[in-house]
């Protein structure tokens, strides 16, 4: 079977896939004794000869995939190797015999989730925007956020060229949930897909708020850091990687929009019969009961004889005023019984 000559090259663990696509450009490869630069290459590792510089590759076998999930510490670099010598990913995985590599990237000064395999495809989807992969932060950001900022994330914010030239871009797909927020600092929910180098940290100091701690606690929604501690890592369960595979199959994002739409037109459509049955007079039922009638009140009460309508209840008699009465109280029925005390008890004349 023909595959890319890049993936070739990073399977027999020459380089990343990106760095791969370099050699093969400055002319440093060659497929079968013949250098090629025009990308892409297709080759068949069973028959075709490769050869980086004077090592001549040869096929690796088929590690069995393996899936990881690390709580990365704050201070080490998502990288398996660093000339610079600084810590990494890599040397937090002892204990395992497969090669596994990052998947994605999180910077140096964030922590939290980061997922580790050998299975390129899979890593592929992850972390291509296509795919539309979630990654759920906690974002701490220096003072008190106001709603307009709030407001301005989520329509997007206009970033310039990382390196300084080319044209700006614009930050979509934030969805941003408020946790806490007090005179000194403001604790925010970000959901987004990931797509360019520390775009949460670029968006909000736009908006003059600078990151303080960016922790990432879930991807693909289901898979979360739980019972991990900073520097620990477990093997992902074959449920969870099954449900990394259909979160990053080609119709999942579309039956999940599909099923969104059909909701948000059920609840429209229910609170459209429930303003009509209003206008209509009629009570709502509950499904499996039968309608409860209600006698008429108010202005629904037929007239009666004398043109009138009659109200829902009848009114008390009025009483009627005898002259003396506040005396003959004060010295009779309400006077000093204690049993009407405080009704009316008028001071008695003397």
């Amino acid at each position: 079977m023909n595959i890319r000559l890049q993936k070739f090259m990073a399977d027999c663990g020459i380089a990343s896939r990106r760095k791969c696509e370099e050699l093969i450009t400055q002319g440093q490869v060659r497929v079968n004794g013949e250098i090629k630069t025009t990308l892409p290459i297709l080759i068949n590792p069973d028959s075709d000869q490769i050869t980086v510089g004077e090592q001549l590759l040869e096929p690796i076998k088929q590690e069995t995939h393996a899936y990881y999930l690390l709580h990365k510490p704050k201070g080490v670099l998502v990288t398996n190797h660093d000339p610079a010598d600084r810590k990494t990913v890599g040397e937090l995985m002892t204990g395992i015999t497969e090669r596994v590599f990052p998947v994605g990237r999180l910077d140096m000064d964030a922590r939290g989730l980061l997922m580790m395999t050998n299975d390129g495809e899979l890593a592929h989807r992850l972390t291509h925007p296509r795919y539309g992969v979630e990654k759920t932060y906690v974002v701490r950001v220096d003072g008190r956020m106001g709603a307009d900022a709030i407001e301005r994330l989520r329509k997007g914010v206009w970033l310039g060229p990382e390196q300084g030239t080319g044209p700006g871009v614009k930050s979509e797909g934030f969805r941003l949930r408020l946790l806490a927020r007090d005179r000194h600092d403001t604790v925010l929910e970000v959901r987004l897909v990931e797509r360019k180098n520390r775009e949460i940290r670029r968006v909000l100091a736009r908006t003059g708020h600078k990151v303080r701690d960016l922790f990432r606690v879930a991807m693909a929604e289901k898979i979360t850091l739980k019972g991990l501690e900073p520097g620990q890592f477990r093997r992902l369960t074959e449920q969870e990687v099954a449900w990394l595979r259909k979160a990053t199959s080609a119709d999942f994002h579309e039956q999940k929009r599909a099923a969104t739409q059909a909701w948000f037109e059920n609840k429209e459509m229910a609170k459209e019969r429930r303003r009509i049955a209003a206008e209509a007079g009629q009570r709502r039922t509950t499904p499996g009961r039968p309608a409860v009638s209600r006698a008429p009140t108010g202005l629904n009460r037929p007239l009666d004889g004398a043109g009138r309508r009659p109200t829902q209840s009848p009114r008390p008699p009025a009483r009627s005023f005898v002259p003396g009465g506040a005396r003959r109280m004060a010295h009779g029925k309400f006077g000093r019984d204690s049993r009407n005390f405080g009704r009316h008890n008028p001071k008695p004349r003397r």
